[in-house]
């Protein structure tokens, strides 16, 4: 499903994970189009069954996303995305334990068989993943 195109650039899959609020996934993709993603598209949601969690909160959240620009950028919106969320987390002893204001804990982000997943605050480890992943589905 996720494929780079010749000289359209790329489009890759992101899964958000962690306890998703139902608005999330729709943030995340204004945001990824402000910062130059061509296309988001919702690729699944699903509340959870009735009586499991809160009706605010969606058990898989996917986004397919078109971008023209460079998987660097499409990481970074994620970066910055995911520290605003933390940033705008209610104080601990609020009633929350989410990780953050939408609830996503982490993001994978899908290019064919190779994945790699987005924290915030990301470890030096992560760095190395990452900058591999970028590597590996950037053209030389």
């Amino acid at each position: 499903m996720v494929e780079r195109k010749p000289d359209e650039g790329f489009a890759c899959e992101l899964v958000l994970n962690g306890d998703v609020r139902a608005d999330a996934p729709a943030a995340l993709g204004r945001r990824l189009s402000e910062n130059g993603a061509a296309r988001v598209v919702p690729a699944y949601a699903a509340r959870p069954a009735p009586g499991r969690r809160s009706g605010g909160v969606v058990e898989v959240a996917t986004l397919v996303v078109t971008s023209a620009g460079t998987l660097v950028l499409i990481i970074d919106t994620i970066r910055g995305w995911l520290t605003e969320g933390r940033n705008a987390s209610p104080a601990p002893g609020n009633g929350t334990d989410a990780a953050d204001a939408s609830g996503v804990t982490s993001i994978t982000v899908i290019m064919g068989d190779d994945r790699v997943e987005i924290i915030q605050p990301s470890t030096a480890a992560e760095e190395r993943l990452v900058e591999a992943f970028v590597r590996r589905h950037t053209r030389s």
